[in-house]
């Protein structure tokens, strides 16, 4: 079984570095879609940055590979509290983009890894230092725009 292409889409996520080995275009979404048919504007993007801001960066662990009802494989995120709460945010500050058009009752952090993918050694660290509105068409990733999280309390 093959996965599908991505559709066509605008979203905002914060991009995993750390598991880039496992997917090159390694995210968790945070909300999509975001933009209406011709993306984001430049409101919405400094909406965006503001909120971003007046976050703080944290650091997560992946720290199981789980499988969805449809069958889809992700990574899943620890503490998984604190992208939704990222994105219960940014669908306060846009309620006309609910987290994936309303499709489901609960929304789950997560990074979609590929049927075959070889998943290493778990937990990974990772740290969430910026958002990322991504573009995604015919399985390309375009960056938009990028925003950093405030300063972490240290």
């Amino acid at each position: 079984m093959t996965q599908t292409i991505l559709p066509t889409m605008t979203g905002v996520v914060l991009m995993v570095p750390e598991a880039r080995a496992i997917v090159p275009s390694a995210h968790i979404t945070v909300l999509a879609p975001f933009g209406g048919d011709r993306g984001p504007t430049p409101g919405e993007l400094a909406d965006v940055e503001a909120f971003f801001a007046d976050q703080t960066a944290f650091g997560y662990q992946l720290t199981q590979v789980c499988t969805f009802p449809d069958g889809h494989r992700y990574l899943s995120p620890d503490p998984a509290s604190a992208f939704s709460r990222l994105t219960h945010g940014l669908h306060q500050l846009f309620p006309e983009y609910p987290p994936y058009e309303g499709k489901f009752d609960l929304v789950v952090p997560h990074l979609t890894i590929p049927e075959d993918a070889v998943v290493g050694a778990l937990p990974i660290q990772a740290h969430a230092r910026e958002a990322t509105v991504l573009h995604v068409e015919d399985g390309s990733f375009t960056e938009i725009a990028s925003f950093p999280l405030g300063a972490s309390a240290a």
